[in-house]
C-alpha cells in the first residue's frame, strides 16, 4: 500500500497519540513512564502544525512542527513501519514550506534517527544535555528534499 503525507486534523490525535507512546516505548524504554503518554504527547505538540503519514486510513507516523522557530519537534513512525519512507515523506511535506533554514534535536542515543537525519543532509550545528541525556542540534536548509 502507498504511504500518503496530510495535513494531521483533530481527528487524528488519537492515532498520533498511539503512534507516540508506542514509538517511545520502544525508542526510550529508560525513559520515565509519565514521559511516554498520551498526556505527554498532547502537551508535547501544543501550538505545533501537525503532519500524519497514513497507508490508507491507518496513521503510521507524524511530524510536529513549531513554525514561529522553524523547528521540528517531533517525527515519529511507528517501530514496526519505521525504514519504509514515512519520515523521508514527511520531512519533505514540511521542509518546503520553511521560510529559511529548518532545526531539531535528536538524542545522542538514538543512533538510528541520527543517522537518517544525517543521510538526508542535516548538519550538526550544536549539543546539549537535557535531563534524558545528551543531544544533537541540527539544521538543514528549507527546500525540497
Amino acid at each position: 500500500m502507498t504511504i500518503s503525507v496530510r495535513l494531521a486534523s483533530d481527528l487524528d490525535q488519537a492515532a498520533c497519540a498511539r503512534v507516540f507512546v508506542e514509538t517511545m516505548a520502544a525508542t526510550f524504554p529508560q525513559e520515565p513512564a509519565e514521559s511516554r503518554t498520551e498526556a505527554a504527547y498532547r502537551h508535547s505538540t501544543i501550538g505545533e502544525e501537525q503532519w500524519v503519514a497514513a497507508e490508507g486510513s491507518d496513521v503510521i507516523g507524524f511530524i510536529s512542527v513549531y513554525w514561529p522557530t522553524n523547528f521540528i519537534h517531533s517525527l515519529y513512525i511507528r517501530p514496526d513501519r519505521q525504514g519504509q519512507g514515512a519520515g523521508q515523506r514527511l520531512l519533505g511535506a514540511v521542509l518546503p514550506r520553511a521560510k529559511g533554514d529548518m532545526e531539531l534535536k535528536t538524542d545522542k542515543a538514538n543512533q538510528r534517527a541520527f543517522a537518517f537525519y544525517r543521510h538526508l543532509g542535516w548538519r550538526v550545528v550544536g549539543e546539549g544535555m537535557a535531563a534524558t541525556g545528551p543531544w544533537w542540534r541540527l539544521r538543514r536548509a528549507g527546500g525540497i528534499l
